[in-house]
């Protein structure tokens, strides 16, 4: 039987274990701090995610953990009105620990499990190594040879336990002169709460640090994003620099292949980190299941295209949304698409992954 390692218990590993056939693969997740309490900020899964989803069984699952979104909108934060918006995008957002758990739970029984942190790839077993240890990968610095890049802008996130002040099946982002929050709702275990987000190009700080620049940067946009930071403790924020990766050659090389953050970490302002890692891994589940140790191949056909066109696009996203100006910007640009009997465009902008994996 073809043995198999994966590197990293996060959505993508997770997403990897379960997929894998049992009776196939005698398979080892390598984990370095499973279970580590987190602050439960949202995902956004959009519907490529969610299809993924459902061909091994997860998708009732996850809809029954999530907040379903109907709507989005942008608002520049100097003119106090739409400039993008979008209705019936069949996003579900579920709380990060939600899904862990659900992915968790589809893992069978015959999965070892070690808790210890890989700081050699080559001392790995496995005639296959699974590189799903995110943007900092050990096994793609180790084995690709190369890191990704900090671009010098921080994501400052949140949760709170009570709802926004604002229907809870939309999101709003407000984009002003080279800073953009968002806020919407948080499917908690105890009910709906919000999830918040805020980036600009900063230098990393600590929950209270980015806290106390947040509220002071942002205190002359709308109540809802004041009221947001208001109540927000240090407790439930974290702040974490964007990672973007640069473009591999290739998923595979020798017996180690990338998926999720590892081969494609990006910025998360297309709100899709977590939906391409998962569709990562279960395509490269199914290939090895149809087609044993070689399938690797086609996994690399199938996901190597598609993860690196995210990755470019969530990056000229988010020099949009910062760009200076911004906000003016997307103004001009709404009214004159008005003056052309045109409505605003598609908002693709959700900040609900999690960019440091």
């Amino acid at each position: 039987m073809p043995s198999l390692t994966i590197v990293g218990g996060g959505v993508a590993g997770l997403a990897l274990a379960a997929t894998l056939d049992p009776a196939t693969y005698d398979v080892t997740l390598v984990e370095r701090s499973p279970g580590a309490g987190r602050v439960p900020t949202a995902f956004g899964i959009w519907p490529f995610a969610l299809e993924a989803l459902a061909r091994v069984g997860l998708a009732d699952g996850l809809r029954s953990r999530g907040l379903r979104l109907a709507s989005g909108l942008i608002t520049a934060d100097s003119a106090r009105r739409p400039v993008a918006t979008t209705q019936d995008v069949e996003v579900w957002l579920v709380a990060r620990p939600a899904l862990l758990e659900l992915l968790g739970a589809a893992v069978p029984g015959t999965v070892a499990r070690e808790e210890r942190h890989v700081d050699d790839p080559g001392a790995l077993t496995g005639d296959l190594v699974v590189a799903a240890d995110g943007a900092r990968s050990v096994v793609r610095r180790r084995v690709w040879g190369d890191e990704p890049r900090d671009i010098g802008v921080v994501a400052v996130r949140g949760v709170l336990e009570t709802p926004p002040d604002a229907p809870l099946d939309r999101m709003h982002e407000f984009w002003g002169d080279g800073m953009l929050f968002g806020v919407g709702p948080d499917p908690l275990p105890a009910g709906p709460g919000t999830n918040w987000y805020a980036s600009a190009r900063r230098r990393g700080a600590s929950p209270e640090e980015g806290l106390a620049w947040a509220r002071e940067a942002y205190a002359g946009f709308p109540a809802l994003v004041r009221d947001a930071l208001a109540a927000a403790t240090p407790e439930q924020t974290v702040v974490n620099p964007i990672l973007e990766s640069r473009r591999p050659r290739g998923l595979v090389r020798g017996r180690y292949v990338l998926v999720g953050d590892a081969a494609h970490a990006m910025s998360p302002n297309l709100g899709r980190g977590a939906c391409e890692a998962m569709v990562d891994a279960i395509v490269l589940g199914e290939a090895l299941n149809a087609h044993g140790p070689e399938g690797v191949r086609r996994y690399e056909r199938a996901r190597l295209r598609a993860g690196q066109r995210t990755r470019v696009a969530s990056g000229l996203a988010r020099r949009l949304a910062l760009a200076p100006r911004a906000g003016r910007v997307a103004v001009a640009a709404a009214a004159a698409g008005g003056r052309r009997g045109h409505r605003g465009g598609r908002l693709e902008a959700w900040d609900a992954s999690d960019p440091s994996r």
